[in-house]
């Protein structure tokens, strides 16, 4: 019975809920009229009080606190027949009781309210935590099996703007299929410096699986012959069937994590989705070349 009272209390509009508070009075004062001096029903309309205040807007607490405030006095005046000073000491202790009750009441609404928001921002953190775990853990190196998915996730965000236009040819394509092969067996790759010219420099590729399909890569790549300690994210393509679902975010984060030891690079477009992650990843702006932005960090 109590179950069913308070659910349909919670489901019930503002005004419903101020015209059950108000018969609710009614009630109280109905009984507390009618019986012996020797009984005070006053504490009682605490309760429609502390309801008012705990869904009610402003207006309608006050409402209920005036209202309160008024039946109790005037019930105990026609017992007491105070001094007009007494009476007033009367509504003004009984005003001051009742709003406090709705004050405290109003106070612990905030702080389960604030409760409530903060269990579902862990409960949220915990999912996405959750979330990232399982697709680090889907993080592997590239074998040769994977060229022809990494080819096409390289067409595919072709289409997007992030590489160039040129990967849509099919010649293309088989060049890259050969580059990609020959670079995850040997481990090197001749690639075009940021300030000019080629050079034979390290190269590892990365993918991520979900349910035996690859979802994205990253390719990353030395800055040159030296085999120094930089490293760029030369590539990061996403599956289209799985954007939205934290992919690049993790392969980003695989990247810096990864590499955390070394100076990293990333080119980017100029205030890109990319570049702001990277800017929430302590990168900094470096300089430009060939139409990007260098992002830089260590």
């Amino acid at each position: 019975m109590f179950r069913y009272l308070s659910q349909r209390l919670r489901g019930a509009s503002g005004r419903q809920l101020a015209l059950v508070l108000l018969l609710a009075q009614a009630l109280i004062f109905f009984v507390d009229a009618t019986t012996s001096a020797t009984i005070s029903f006053a504490p009682f309309y605490s309760l429609p009080v502390a309801l008012a205040a705990w869904r009610l807007r402003l207006p309608g607490v006050l409402l209920f606190v005036s209202l309160s405030t008024l039946l109790r006095v005037y019930d105990y005046d026609n017992l007491h027949h105070d001094t007009p000073l007494m009476l007033f000491y009367d509504v003004l202790q009984s005003a001051v009781f009742y709003g406090l009750v709705a004050l405290l009441t109003h106070q612990v609404r905030l702080t389960m309210d604030r409760l409530a928001q903060h269990a579902g921002s862990f409960q949220r953190k915990a999912r996405q935590a959750r979330h990232y775990r399982h697709l680090d853990a889907a993080i592997r190196r590239a074998v040769h099996s994977d060229v022809p998915a990494i080819v096409r996730l390289t067409v595919g965000a072709n289409h997007d703007g992030a590489f160039n236009s040129d990967v849509a040819d099919a010649g293309r394509q088989a060049q890259l299929s050969a580059h990609f092969t020959k670079g995850i067996a040997s481990g090197t790759v001749l690639r075009d410096k940021w300030g000019g010219g080629q050079s034979m420099v390290p190269v590892e590729f990365w993918v991520s699986e979900q349910d035996g399909q690859l979802s994205g890569y990253i390719m990353v790549l030395g800055l040159d012959d030296s085999h120094g300690p930089e490293r760029e994210l030369h590539a990061l393509a996403v599956d289209p069937a799985f954007r939205g679902q934290g992919v690049g975010t993790a392969l980003v984060d695989f990247f810096c994590t990864r590499y955390q030891q070394r100076r990293l690079v990333v080119g980017c477009k100029t205030d890109s989705q990319m570049m702001q992650m990277l800017r929430r990843r302590s990168f900094h702006y470096h300089g430009s070349a060939q139409d990007y932005d260098l992002m830089v960090r260590g």
